[in-house]
């Protein structure tokens, strides 16, 4: 047990109900990251900051914390020395009253230079509370501030939290922290597996939590849990002679969303195994059973499928026939629906599209499938696919549309692409054809794979441009978390198609086209135009920080209002990767002197050679020209970073020029001069970037 006099555990368990798995580890992460900076600003000295925890519950363990705050000292400035003493160096009544309003005796006051001056200083010491009192106020507005991609609000005038609040458990070593939490006072009682434990469980100390946990049937570490799964999903399926198909992003599901996973095997009909293409079966196991399929050596879908139960081995049979039953329906289901659509062609499906509407105020998806052609084959010429390539394009967008009125996809849509493709090939269209008809929908989520053929991605494009030019035209721009559309998905798959294929293609002229297949009103164009350039830019702009580009390197780069993405991605990376250059720092400063003399007057037309000044000014000008060709050379080829060379070599004739030289002269003629010499310099940093925007 740790003594109440020295550091001690502290444990806070949140006790919910059902968490939704997804983005449960980044709560956790937030979690640890915000206890530790609370820590810190309430000057509670502590060891290691660690998280974990299940669907139920969020647990912060934090070792040796500190029994109290340390104190804390400041000093308050009082009184000019010169009043606060006389001539005999006794305190006067003003150093008295200041001594007496900071609680300190009047012979502790310091006389110290402040600001230029001497005033007399009180040293305040605010002595450190207890640990406990302080972590009572830290903890709820930590546990407040976590963020959930949905929040739940289950009583008047409650919290918001990802779910419903049931216990919160916080002690610091053997002692409860006197905090409330949702309503609920924190104790030391916490609750085990719904299934493998009777009743509540009561800790007698933080050191003591895991190994209650783990009596009550709680698998607390996400480590544990994952080994537990792909450790006996493989033995499982070993012993049925395969091996499982570990799809990640169920497998990072299925480790969030139990306490206690106990793999199962299952098994189903062959014959379903033999009819159902094998991405019909995958995703009924995945997707609608949660559960890993089995393949054998030579990677054929064995009739098989791994489960995972959240107990323990108990009536396992009952659980596995359960699953078999449910299996077994979903995989009938679909081979029904695959006969039903073997029984049509894709011409009737083209003309049922007519039938389907599209996005609010978009048409129907015939109207959509017309304009994606094209759009289509515009995109194609100015990606300079060839003739073979072009023609992929024109057959995939005339048919990637129609598995959307299937009976296959209306029962299972997370197979739109896929059963495109399946069908496409099953009616003899060339494999290039089927491929881009899948493709089109690629990347299917936030930072997802972008179509990995040429023909794919245009038609990617092509979809996506149509789509959030027509949406913004109707006035369906997504407004604060409100996106039913998904064109912040769109503009950010746009932004990364063009970046995966290095497609060369601005997109204000994208959209041009694109908005121009609608026929809009008169001026309505540039608006929508501009607000779907924005669009991509700000998602584009979340994509570079997410890799680490400082903000300031991406918004100076976007000042020059370029706007194709993979120019633009090529001077963000290679101004961030010149950025610790201690040359940097002064051309950014010497750009921005430029920017705000040249706002202060007026340049002249041209430089008149014959008014510069012999030294520093000639100098700069020298340099420039010298330069010039270099960086725009550099700049028209993509060589960013030899264009950045070249600007750093002004670095030096711009210093000496501000140091020894009065821009604003008296003189009107070389004032003017002097003017645009500085706007020719600038305007040349601006075929890379605005320097203006760079922190230092």
């Amino acid at each position: 047990m740790a003594s109440r006099r020295g550091p001690a555990t502290l444990l806070l368990e949140i006790g919910c109900e059902e968490l939704p798995p997804g983005g449960l580890a980044g709560v956790l992460a937030q979690l640890a990251a915000d206890a530790a900076a609370a820590l810190r600003e309430a000057r509670l000295a502590a060891g290691t900051v660690a998280t974990t925890g299940t669907l139920r519950r969020l647990v912060l363990i934090v070792a040796d914390v500190a029994p109290r705050q340390t104190d804390h000292v400041t000093r308050v400035r009082g009184p000019a020395a010169r009043i606060a003493y006389d001539g005999s160096g006794a305190p006067t009544q003003a150093a008295i009253g200041f001594a007496r309003s900071q609680g300190v005796p009047v012979d502790a006051l310091q006389v110290r230079e402040v600001d230029g001056g001497r005033y007399v200083v009180a040293e305040v010491r605010e002595r450190g509370r207890p640990a406990a009192a302080v972590l009572a106020g830290v903890l709820p507005q930590v546990v407040a501030g976590l963020a959930f991609p949905k929040t739940m609000q289950w009583k008047a005038g409650g919290m918001r939290f990802g779910r419903p609040i049931r216990w919160v458990v916080a002690l610091l070593g053997d002692r409860v922290i006197p905090l409330r939490l949702a309503g609920l006072r924190a104790g030391r009682r916490t609750y085990g597996h719904r299934f493998l434990a009777s009743g509540a469980v009561t800790l007698k100390t933080a050191d003591s939590y895991a190994a209650a946990m783990r009596r009550a049937g709680v698998v607390l570490d996400p480590s544990d849990r994952r080994a537990r799964i792909t450790e006996g999903a493989r033995a499982l399926a070993a012993a049925h002679g395969g091996m499982p198909l570990l799809d990640e992003h169920l497998l990072e599901e299925m480790v969030w969303a139990t306490e206690h996973p106990t793999p199962v095997l299952g098994t189903f009909d062959p014959a379903l195994a033999h009819v159902l293409p094998r991405e019909i079966v995958l995703v009924t196991l995945q997707h609608h059973q949660k559960s890993f399929g089995v393949q054998d050596a030579n990677g054929r879908l064995l009739p098989a499928f791994v489960a995972v139960r959240d107990g323990g081995t108990s009536h396992l049979a009952t659980v596995r026939t359960g699953h078999e039953w449910v299996v077994r329906a979903r995989l009938e289901d679909a081979r029904f629906f695959l006969e039903e659509d073997r029984r049509r062609t894709f011409e009737q499906w083209h003309e049922a599209l007519a039938r389907l509407a599209h996005a609010a105020g978009l048409g129907s998806m015939a109207d959509h499938v017309e304009r994606l052609g094209r759009m289509a084959a515009w995109v194609a010429e100015a990606a300079g696919l060839d003739a073979g390539e072009r023609e992929t394009v024109r057959q995939a967008a005339r048919w990637c549309k129609v598995d959307l009125v299937t009976a296959m996809v209306g029962e299972f849509p997370e197979l739109q692409g896929v059963v495109g493709r399946i069908y496409a090939l099953e009616r003899g269209l060339p494999a290039a054809v089927a491929t881009a008809i899948e493709e089109h929908y690629w990347p299917k989520t936030q930072g997802g794979a972008p179509p990995r053929t040429r023909p794919g991605a245009v038609l990617a494009l092509a979809d996506r441009a149509l789509l959030l030019a027509g949406a913004v035209r109707a006035g369906l721009e997504p407004t604060g978390s409100q996106d039913p559309y998904g064109l912040r998905r769109a503009a950010s798959g746009i932004a990364a198609i063009l970046t995966a294929h290095a497609f060369t293609i601005g997109l204000r002229a994208l959209y041009h086209e694109a908005v121009a297949l609608f026929d809009p009103e008169a001026g309505t164009a540039e608006r929508v135009v501009d607000a779907c350039v924005t669009l991509t830019l700000q998602r584009q702009r979340m994509t570079w920080l997410d890799q680490g580009i400082a903000y300031d390197t991406v918004d100076a780069v976007l000042a020059t209002g370029v706007d194709d993405i993979v120019d633009l991605t090529a001077r963000v990376r290679a101004l961030q990767r010149v950025r610790q250059d201690p040359v940097m720092p002064r051309l950014a400063t010497g750009f921005a002197r430029a920017s705000r003399i040249l706002s202060q007057g007026q340049a002249a037309a041209a430089v008149d050679e014959g008014l510069l000044a012999e030294g520093p000014e000639r100098d700069l000008y020298t340099a420039w020209r010298a330069q010039r060709r270099e960086v725009e050379a550099a700049v028209r080829g993509g060589d960013y970073a030899a264009a950045l060379h070249g600007l750093a070599r002004l670095a030096d004739p711009i210093d000496r020029f501000f140091d020894d030289v009065l821009v604003m002269a008296p003189d009107p003629a070389v004032r003017a001069n002097r003017l645009a010499v500085l706007r020719d310099v600038t305007r040349t940093f601006l075929h890379v970037a605005d320097f203006s925007k760079l922190a230092g």
